[in-house]
């Protein structure tokens, strides 16, 4: 497990279910999830959701904590720009990341890893 003050990481998914990534609910619960493992505690989260038309949505799922954002291009390779921001220091950023990309079923991510304090990382993957 990573220790580290917290940090802000943001990653492109590509190659996603569209069936999760077009849904609403399963959007919210794999956020929600994603949130409880950056340290929130259960009841502090709040969370909104904006279903576009004909497609994508945009999702937040805050706490005191931690929050999690995502903004969908469903018609751009199934892909997704997601948001972490986290401050506790006994969490695992990374594995909070690769679980996202599980659950949307993205074949690709690109992420930038910003740890307070200065450092950063650029790294490209596949989940």
């Amino acid at each position: 497990m990573t220790t580290v003050a917290g940090g802000r990481w943001v990653a492109e998914i590509y190659g996603c279910n569209l069936e999760v990534l077009e849904n609403p609910r399963l959007v919210e619960l794999a956020l929600k999830d994603a949130v409880l493992k950056l340290g929130a505690p259960s009841g502090s989260i709040q969370s909104t959701v904006y279903k576009f038309y004909p497609q994508g949505l945009s999702a937040a799922v805050l706490s005191p904590v931690a929050a999690v954002m995502i903004h969908t291009w469903p018609e751009d390779n199934a892909s997704a720009a997601l948001d972490l921001y986290f401050y506790k220091p006994d969490v695992d950023p990374e594995s909070v990341l690769r679980g996202l990309a599980r659950a949307f079923g993205a074949r690709e991510e690109s992420a930038f890893r910003f740890w307070r304090g200065g450092e950063h990382e650029i790294k490209r993957r596949k989940p």
